[in-house]
């Protein structure tokens, strides 16, 4: 255990000294004791009041710093002590402060809240979501951090993935998700969704998707730019194709709109194939030699004679049949999984 040398002086009960309304009556007390005789009580009250206080400080270095305390008169070696007892595990009460760090501090000063605020987002259940801007924050439902935008039909903290289409391997819908089923939702119950994917007033009119209307039961019929609704995406059954945008292999598509299958059909002429007469040289080919093959199309495949002759007795004829609503479709193997929009 470190030792304290500094020591108190006149502190057991009925010690000589003064009272304290006696002492802080005397008149000596502020000028100090002038030449002649000052009463024992009188002195030995400044001394026990300079030495306690001394004795107290000097025991809290020792407990606190672990570092003895000598009556040495070494004053810069207590003061080390005193500074190195103050570091030592202080425990804080009531509502201390303390300078902020800069955002990038990452050093052992103190960090107060302000510091955490701006650094750390704070955890928010989304039924009580900050109604001003707090910073970044987390929403414990979504696990995901938010932060404060202002769009079209909502000014507030939304998910960055409004909007956002997934596919779910179960058939419960997740928290923060809807189905995407073609349904109208309401503007102001999901207006962070609403202001992500609305079409815009110059295609309310003729969009397929993300336009607004007044009648949920009736959306095509009740189009309006003000409507207090807006169309989700219906990916009920649908293959997603990415949208064409200016490259002309899907010419004329609409951002969100549907299209019917299509079907290519096929003929083979001479079931004897193979048979080729006469001798040369053959190779294969096709009379559609671009990548095209648009609705209306057709080609064939065989084989041409490159040198020599003879003949070819068997082919193939293909022709692109569009979006005929009462033929059989062409559709690749396939799995049936949920479609969501995230709100």
């Amino acid at each position: 255990m470190a030792i304290n040398q500094i020591l108190p002086f006149g502190t057991v009960p009925g010690a000589n000294v003064l009272a304290p309304a006696d002492y802080q009556a005397l008149a000596a007390r502020l000028g100090g004791f002038s030449a002649g005789t000052a009463k024992s009580k009188e002195l030995n009250t400044v001394w026990r009041q300079a030495s306690f206080v001394a004795a107290m400080i000097g025991q809290y270095i020792a407990d606190k710093a672990g570092q003895d305390v000598l009556d040495d008169g070494d004053l810069a070696a207590l003061q080390a002590r005193f500074v190195a007892a103050l570091a030592a595990s202080p425990a804080f009460t009531g509502t201390p402060t303390a300078p902020t760090p800069a955002a990038t501090d990452k050093s052992t000063r103190i960090a107060t809240t302000a510091f955490v605020a701006g650094n750390f987002p704070r955890i928010y259940s989304i039924a009580a979501l900050p109604t001003q801007d707090v910073g970044p924050i987390i929403v414990a439902e979504c696990a995901e951090v938010w932060t404060w935008g202002t769009a079209a039909f909502h000014t507030g903290y939304r998910s960055p993935l409004s909007g956002q289409i997934a596919y779910f391997p179960f058939s419960k819908v997740p928290y923060g998700w809807m189905r995407a089923n073609g349904a109208a939702a309401s503007v102001s119950a999901y207006a962070a969704l609403a202001s992500a994917i609305y079409c815009g007033d110059a295609l309310n009119a003729t969009a397929q998707v993300g336009y607004r209307c007044t009648n949920a039961a009736d959306p095509t019929n009740t189009r309006s730019i003000t409507g207090a609704y807006i169309v989700l995406p219906d990916l009920r059954g649908e293959f997603v194709r990415g949208w064409d945008d200016g490259r002309g292999a899907d010419v004329g598509r609409q951002l969100g709109s549907s299209q019917r299958a299509s079907r290519v059909i096929g003929s083979v002429s001479n079931p004897s194939f193979p048979y080729l007469s006469g001798s040369g040289e053959w190779r294969y080919s096709t009379d559609n030699g671009n990548s095209s093959f648009k609705v209306g199309d057709a080609y064939t495949e065989g084989f041409d004679m490159v040198s020599g002759s003879g003949s070819f007795l068997a082919g193939w004829s293909y022709t692109n049949m569009g979006t005929t609503a009462s033929m059989a479709s062409v559709r690749p193997r396939n799995i049936a999984l949920l479609a969501c929009i995230k709100y």
